[in-house]
């Protein structure tokens, strides 16, 4: 691959995950969805055509794996089928639709090379030899001190502080993001280019039980203000390292990882790979016969957060929450961005995009990625584990669709066992749709690639269906 591409798109990536400000001291549903045993069973594998796609077998991960036959059923005319609706109250957005340019090629990118962590001479200092020069970053850090290199107008802290006089502020928190048990800051630096920053934290005296994980967040403050006075409108967030543990001497520090933390992983279509505080994610599909690539991180903290995070709520809720925390927004921008990066720049075929993105994740039932039935992830989860089920992909797709910069009024269709996406849509759009609320919402299969906005397996054509706004 050509390495100015590859270093381009390493310079690119973005933290998904981020905080707002900081806290400053003082599965599917089960059900044979009305299957026909006699029905033909072109591969051969027991279950019929009609319902044989990712849901109803974890083989078949795209709509062109189906015989030409079951393919081609649900992609003619638009027609509503009968509709059961769970009322919720919801603000909406009309979709808007443009015509679609071709789409300038671009090429593809591999993999983000997984950056070498060593420890430090120093015995008691833990040093990160980050893949990237380009990006702000912690590059050591101790029971006594927090170091990082700024880099001004690179991707966490854009180019405001080119020129300002800024300071480091270390915190070190329970993991994952939870109580502040220390904090310090650098001296006052003007930036005029990439620079290092250390902070003095002294985690000696601070209220931290041996074997306790705690980590280091870092943020830049303005040079002339006191932390006395500092609001969480003067930080900027930029990087956060793993967590780790002070062993009983007050002084060294050691790594150790959360129990729900994933080993490095890759597939058809994505990798992920640990580095220092986060998940460095890659993924590759196409949109109309275009190759794609995008890349991003994905703080472990977040991850940890989203996994203790309770379940017992409604799907809708699963969608609520990403909207309440900000992840949402901030995927669908990352989502955008890369869209446009692409050459997609058309806002319809920037939604083809996201769904291709969701479709492009393979479909894991909850008994093999959670160890039981009926797991919901939250969005965070199913971005970072590269993969999930009905109702976890249809989730993902809803909040981000609803989310700005796309702006989609979206809904969760629940036929019988299964989970789906709807889009509101006009009624010139061809297609299978659901009617709530005087509204026609298209179906959206999230479950394999190839199916496109309105296509509809064979065995919900004419089912009754749930219709949660969200």
């Amino acid at each position: 691959m050509n390495e100015r591409i590859e270093i381009e798109n390493m310079n690119r990536r973005r933290f998904l995950g981020s905080v707002a400000g900081a806290t400053v001291l003082a599965g599917c549903t089960g059900g044979d969805g009305g299957t026909d045993t006699t029905e033909a069973d072109t591969d051969g594998d027991g279950v019929p055509d009609s319902a044989d796609y990712a849901p109803k077998d974890p083989d078949v991960q795209a709509k062109s794996d189906l015989s030409e036959e079951t393919k081609t059923a649900a992609t003619t005319t638009a027609r509503p089928a009968t509709t059961t609706a769970e009322p919720t109250e919801t603000t909406t957005v009309p979709q808007t639709t443009t015509v679609a340019p071709t789409p300038t090629p671009t090429a593809t990118t591999e993999p983000t090379p997984t950056p070498t962590v060593t420890e430090g001479a120093d015995a008691n200092a833990l040093t990160v030899d980050w893949h990237t020069r380009k990006e702000s970053h912690i590059s050591e850090y101790s029971s006594q001190s927090l170091t990082a290199r700024v880099v001004p107008g690179g991707p966490s802290v854009g180019s405001d502080v080119d020129g300002k006089s800024v300071k480091l502020l270390g915190f070190a928190y329970r993991f994952p993001r939870g109580e502040a048990v220390a904090y310090g800051t650098s001296d006052p630096t003007t930036l005029d280019g990439p620079t290092d920053l250390t902070a003095n934290v002294d985690l000696s005296s601070a209220d931290i039980s041996t074997g306790e994980r705690v980590h280091y967040m870092a943020f830049l403050m303005p040079g002339d203000v006191s932390t006395e006075d500092v609001t969480a409108e003067d930080l900027v967030f930029f990087h956060e390292t793993d967590p780790f543990v002070l062993h009983e001497d007050g002084k060294t520090i050691e790594r150790r990882h959360h129990p729900s933390a994933l080993e490095d992983d890759s597939g058809s279509g994505y990798d992920r790979n640990a580095v220092e505080g986060a998940y460095s994610l890659s993924f590759e599909g196409s949109t109309k016969g275009q190759s794609w690539s995008v890349g991003f991180y994905i703080y472990k903290s977040t991850y940890v957060e989203a996994v203790q995070e309770p379940r017992g709520r409604s799907r809708p809720e699963y969608v609520a929450h990403a909207q309440k925390e900000g992840f949402a927004d901030e995927l669908a921008g990352i989502l955008a961005d890369e869209a446009e990066y692409n050459g997609f720049t058309d806002k319809r075929v920037q939604v083809e995009f996201a769904v291709d993105f969701v479709q492009n994740l393979p479909y894991v039932p909850d008994d093999v990625s959670k160890g039981f039935d009926d797991y919901t992830k939250f969005i965070a989860e199913t971005v970072t584990e590269a993969g999930g089920d009905c109702e976890d992909t249809a989730i993902m797709l809803a909040a981000v669709l609803q989310a700005e910069p796309f702006g989609y009024d979206m809904v969760l269709i629940q036929p019988p066992g299964h989970m789906a996406a709807g889009i509101y849509g006009k009624d010139d759009l061809p297609g299978y749709y659901w009617e709530y609320d005087g509204r026609k919402y298209y179906y959206i299969e999230t479950t394999g690639e190839g199916w496109g906005i309105g296509d509809l397996p064979d065995v919900y054509e004419g089912a009754d269906a749930y219709v949660h706004q969200v």
